[in-house]
């Protein structure tokens, strides 16, 4: 299963997988519209536009009827948000939601009930990350070092040796029940459990521009900023299985519209995501391509001598 769809000549913010008895690739246009379609053929399920509107605080009932419509149309929430009042991120049930408002301050609610999080001596948090199932919160600040919460509890604050660089988009993806935490500061990826434990550190030899991890933590996909690679990791050890060129893997899929465009050599790979299934699904400009490992090239995997 592969397939491929030119949606807009300008680049796709974001994208996501939602699970469900119908899965569905939920593609953010804009910051306010997103688009749906069918995981397995590619085929239009229409679009929704989640307008904010006036409003100019959270304690504003409007706030939470705006919250209350994040659900696509296989009744799945939709996992993170970019709101004029801040980046929100979302639980599976859609009863906890923790907002990013500015460099260091987020803010958890729970069933209406909001408190912030102590940042310590953070001054920003340049990537954070939420499990969807049981609320752990992650976020890695602007010296490289993890914050670790469960719910609204600090768990600690942990260096990994990460280090914040300009140039590079650190990236967060947290495993369905927070049994992964995997964390980048595009050289270096740090494998590490909700108690701050690391368990694995692999340094890369490119500059990671995304990562995406499926809800059960089995696969680890990255994204080459400079080659536009796709890689996929064993979430358990980080040993890389697949690999493959993203432009090759659009030319190879099917194109769902009649008449559409192919991203222009060289363009820069954007939002990615994957699924336990192993569909790995990611944007170059315009143009969204959904695809599998079977497309991909499988690597050796290290044999241990006799």
């Amino acid at each position: 299963m592969a397939w491929r769809i030119h949606l807009t000549n300008q680049a796709i913010p974001a994208l996501d997988i939602l699970p469900g008895k119908s899965p569905l690739l939920a593609v953010w246009t804009q910051r306010d519209r997103v688009a749906y379609f069918d995981l397995e053929t590619g085929a239009s399920l229409g679009e929704q536009t989640h307008l904010l509107g006036s409003v100019d605080n959270r304690q504003h009932p409007r706030w939470g009827e705006f919250m209350t419509g994040l659900v696509a149309p296989n009744q799945a929430v939709l996992p993170v948000v970019n709101t004029p009042l801040g980046m929100v991120y979302l639980t599976g049930d859609g009863r906890m939601r923790v907002t990013q408002v500015r460099a260091a301050e987020l803010f958890l609610e729970i069933d209406g009930k909001e408190l912030q999080l102590d940042a310590g001596e953070a001054e920003a948090f340049l990537a954070v990350g939420l499990d969807r199932f049981l609320g752990l919160i992650a976020a890695l600040d602007e010296a490289g070092k993890l914050h670790v919460y469960q719910q609204h509890i600090p768990v600690g604050v942990f260096d990994f040796g990460l280090t914040a660089d300009e140039n590079y988009e650190p990236n967060i993806a947290v495993a369905f029940g927070g049994g992964a935490l995997f964390v980048t500061d595009g050289r270096r990826i740090v494998l590490t459990d909700s108690s701050g434990k690391s368990r694995k550190q692999l340094d890369v030899h490119y500059f990671i521009r995304r990562i995406a991890c499926s809800p059960n933590g089995r696969y680890l996909a990255t994204s080459d900023a400079e080659t536009g690679v796709l890689r996929v990791y064993a979430g358990a050890d980080l040993t890389i299985t697949h690999q493959r060129h993203a432009i090759d893997l659009v030319l190879a899929a099917t194109q769902v519209q009649l008449l559409a465009d192919i991203p222009p050599m060289g363009t820069a790979l954007g939002p990615l995501a994957v699924d336990n299934q192993g569909h790995v699904t990611f944007a170059m400009s315009g143009v969204v391509c959904l695809t599998d490992l079977a497309q991909m090239d499988e690597l050796p995997r290290p044999q241990p001598l006799l």
